[in-house]
């Protein structure tokens, strides 16, 4: 397996660029651990109402999905070995998306579905403007590698899930007949978390773990078997829900992609086994610690036929466990490492430049994700037993946590040579 030796190429894109996503992803990052206040009655079904769409899309489209924009633009060149299509693209697509986002969940507040049309047609649009950046970029690949293929079949996934998506919203403005919209909402669900989402973070984890943890001479085979499970499990399976989903579908294609997902887990601690670099290193430790939610995530999603609770669990295990754990974790190596690129790289030799891990705050990015992971945990407690100090108590756990996380980017950013 092909191991990247830097963050940086040749056809890196600007500095700003990647900024523009990743300072928006930080800001709505703080916007919903903020709205979690709103849920303080607790969270009961139905699971699919307005009012939980607009936790969901706040965060998914705003913090993960604009982390990933921001990352795949810097990494594509990285990964694949080839420049991105167009810059101005990435440039236009980010003020389409963040209008989207923003009109999308304003109307999920407020029920204005003539909002959410112009919203989604927005992001539809946005993701369109992304699939054809990417998929120009890749036209000359000459060598596909593991990643390679889950960046391309992410993509595919996306299309397909952003225009059930937009389907669904179209439905609800024009009154299309639709014979069961539970199945459409799950087959959104399926293509965008675990085909789009999931297999980006299981490609490029590909190239990140064993980057940053030194990990070589490993084997490669639980990625390649989960590889397929996946794409089998999400194209197999979101297909079949949309047309023939029932409960027992429903229950099997998401064990199917928990089996996915713990193959995935045998590969990265196969790669945590075989890594070079033993002392500590805070954002590594917080990448691979960050799995550890996904196997609480498997338990709920095979218990969820006991309660409906279980699919609350699962959902916050998931996206605020593992997927903002791992988020919070790769930003304090990316972020770093493209400040010193952009900023002292050219000072190299002609004066004393900081290392990357002085351009952290000592400490306090270990105190964050204590702070978050605390708040998870209590959030998750309260899916089963609704008591409001507790409740409050992990909105305020995670609200803290996001805004140190943007107070230590923050100090990232403005870092300056000492005089």
């Amino acid at each position: 397996m092909k191991v990247a030796g830097s963050l940086a190429t040749q056809f890196a894109p600007p500095f700003s660029l990647v900024l523009h996503y990743f300072i928006g992803s930080f800001i709505f990052n703080l916007i919903s651990m903020i709205s979690l206040f709103w849920y303080s009655g607790g969270f009961e079904p139905p699971v699919f109402s307005f009012s939980y769409a607009f936790l969901a899309h706040t965060f998914l489209l705003g913090s993960v999905m604009m982390t990933i924009f921001g990352a795949l633009y810097q990494l594509i060149p990285v990964a694949l070995e080839v420049p991105v299509f167009s810059f101005r693209i990435a440039y236009l697509q980010f003020y389409i998306y963040l209008t989207g986002i923003l009109l999308f969940i304003h109307s999920f507040w407020t029920g204005n579905t003539k909002v959410m049309l112009t919203g989604a047609t927005l992001l539809f649009f946005s993701f369109l403007m992304f699939l054809f950046n990417f998929f120009m970029s890749i036209r000359g690949l000459e060598k596909s590698n593991i990643t390679a293929r889950f960046l391309i079949w992410a993509n595919v996934s996306l299309f397909v899930g952003s225009f059930i998506g937009l389907f669904m919203v179209f439905s609800f403005v024009f009154g299309f007949p639709v014979q069961n919209m539970e199945n459409v909402v799950y087959a959104h669900l399926i293509f965008t978390l675990f085909g789009f989402v999931f297999m980006v973070i299981m490609g490029v984890s590909m190239v990140l773990l064993p980057m940053f943890s030194l990990s070589h001479k490993f084997r490669d085979i639980y990625i390649n078997l989960s590889f397929f499970v996946m794409v089998i499990s999400v194209f197999g399976g979101g297909f079949t829900i949309l047309f023939f989903g029932n409960t027992l579908v429903y229950y099997s294609i998401f064990l199917m992609i928990a089996s996915a997902v713990g193959l995935y887990l045998l590969q990265v601690y196969e790669i945590y086994r075989k890594r070079a670099r033993r002392v500590r290193d805070t954002g590594t430790d917080i990448m691979f610690s960050s799995h550890f939610f996904i196997l609480l995530f498997i338990l709920s999603t095979i218990l969820t036929p006991l309660s409906e609770k279980f699919v609350f669990a699962s959902a916050f295990l998931l996206i605020f466990g593992f997927i903002n754990t791992l988020i919070y974790g790769s930003m304090y190596k990316i972020l770093p490492f493209l400040t010193w690129f952009h900023r002292f790289s050219s000072l190299v030799g002609k004066k004393k430049v900081p290392m990357l891990n002085e351009m952290l705050p000592e400490k306090l990015p270990l105190y964050q994700i204590l702070i978050s992971s605390s708040g998870v945990f209590l959030l998750t407690v309260c899916v089963f037993i609704s008591v409001k100090p507790v409740f409050y108590s992990a909105a305020a756990f995670m609200t803290v946590g996001s805004l140190v996380f943007m107070y230590i980017n923050i100090y990232v950013l403005k870092f300056k040579l000492e005089e």
